[in-house]
């Protein structure tokens, strides 16, 4: 158990947010304040205006990059701002809306927040129809680590902010799975301790209505990352990577077909001996689900010594999937380097911890298809001839041998996919 906590934390960390969809970020209709000076401007006016005691807060999982967010929420061109805060020694959460009028920024509403913590903040279109315009303000709030968070949808009318309903939760995704151009939500609610898990999809018109339930796996810890897009070139879906045990993951698909929720294969079918997370690999548009494998000739070694390779692969719509990419991780060191597509099956990895990895067609082989050297930046020569420097850190220098110079572009660095925002996969360094 202390493993999976571990690898979640250091997820979150790499990730910001498990629950973003493709369809819709958390940011998409959202902005901050555009210049220094504006965002300045504000954050005094609002600071100066709050009880003694206060101070703004920012969601767990949050992306802006302050703790105020500005937005149209109604849709009548003015641009609102949203933030929450906490009075000191106080747990509530309280939300304010502010508004421009003849230049300056003042209240319109101010609202609980229905929880203790702040885990995300979303602007979405989920209870408006085709005829209104603005945006919900989406708030998912924390009260306790082991009771399910809370998802409080509200809508502004007439300055106001409205709430239009509330739903525990455990992970959460908005898409629109059912193909009718209208956000939906799928909900995921997991109970270890109760040993049950299920999932729900939801959609508003009207009134909130619960479109289809699906019973999970309740044996599983926890599902460490949630997230949804196309899954096939035509179908939507949501992929949950859960981990089972001290160490080891599996990884379900839910899709949404005559009528309800489904699950889209065997999730035994995707099992894994650690934590890796699914994603869209290849940049098709289509979510892949990863995978683990020894490299050949490593099968017999013990599961903590061996270097995995990481697969990706796109499910075919039916019972079967399609490798599209393989992957070398290596997270203590900071990289990972995509193999290329016309390596052979076979290939292999010799490693040297913390300073080499090797790449070789096939065990027992001569034939070194790439390696990747790590330099310590003191001891790296700007006069090297056998090495080409493709990252450098404060400390070192991240170097591909010169023979193989045309897969550079395959090595990267994981801070450099972190400050894009994008979401890399956890790897087991």
């Amino acid at each position: 158990m202390g493993d999976y906590l571990t690898k979640g934390l250091l997820l979150l960390a790499l990730l910001g947010c498990t629950g973003c969809s493709l369809i819709g970020q958390p940011g998409a209709y959202m902005r901050l304040p555009k210049l220094p000076a504006e965002q300045e401007t504000l954050k005094s006016v609002i600071e100066a205006a709050l009880p003694p005691g206060a101070a703004l807060v920012r969601p767990s999982h949050a992306v802006q990059a302050g703790a105020i967010s500005v937005v149209d929420l109604d849709g009548d061109g003015s641009e609102e701002a949203v933030f929450y805060y906490k009075i000191k020694e106080s747990e509530q959460l309280h939300g304010e809306i502010w508004s421009q009028s003849d230049g300056a920024w003042k209240r319109s509403d101010s609202f609980e927040g229905a929880g203790y913590e702040l885990d995300e903040l979303r602007f979405e279109r989920i209870t408006l129809d085709d005829t209104a315009r603005g945006v919900n303000v989406v708030a998912a709030y924390a009260t306790s680590e082991d009771a399910p968070k809370g998802l409080a949808v509200y809508a502004v009318e007439h300055g106001r902010a409205v709430k239009k309903f509330e739903l525990p939760y455990t992970d959460y995704v908005i898409d629109d799975l059912n193909g009718n151009d209208r956000q939906d939500l799928t909900v995921i609610l997991h109970d270890r301790e109760k040993r049950t898990s299920a999932a729900a999809l939801y959609e508003y018109e009207n009134g909130l209505r619960k479109i289809s339930t699906l019973t999970l796996d309740g044996t599983v810890e926890g599902y460490y990352s949630m997230i949804s897009g196309r899954v096939t070139p035509e179908l939507r879906g949501v992929v949950l990577d859960a981990a089972v045990g001290a160490h080891s993951s599996y990884t379900e698909m839910l899709i949404y077909r005559d009528g309800r929720l489904r699950r889209a294969f065997d999730p035994k079918l995707t099992s894994k001996a650690y934590t890796a997370q699914s994603e869209d690999a290849d940049r098709d548009g289509i979510l892949d689900v990863v995978g683990m494998e020894a490299p050949p000739g490593w099968e017999k070694q013990p599961i903590a010594l061996i270097p995995w390779i990481y697969t990706y692969s796109r499910w075919d719509g039916s019972g079967g999937f399609q490798r599209v990419l393989r992957r070398y991780w290596s997270g203590q060191d900071g990289y990972y380097f995509d193999f290329p597509a016309e390596w052979p099956p076979e290939t292999t990895l010799e490693v040297e911890e913390g300073t080499a990895v090797r790449f070789i067609a096939a065990p027992g082989s001569t034939v070194r298809l790439a390696e990747i050297r790590m330099f310590p930046i003191e001891a790296w020569n700007e006069e090297q001839t056998d090495w080409l420097p493709v990252h450098r850190t404060a400390d070192k220098v991240l170097a591909i041998n010169r023979e193989a110079e045309e897969y550079r572009s395959l090595l990267h660095l994981l801070s450099e996919m972190k400050s894009e925002g994008s979401a890399p996969a956890w790897a087991e360094s």
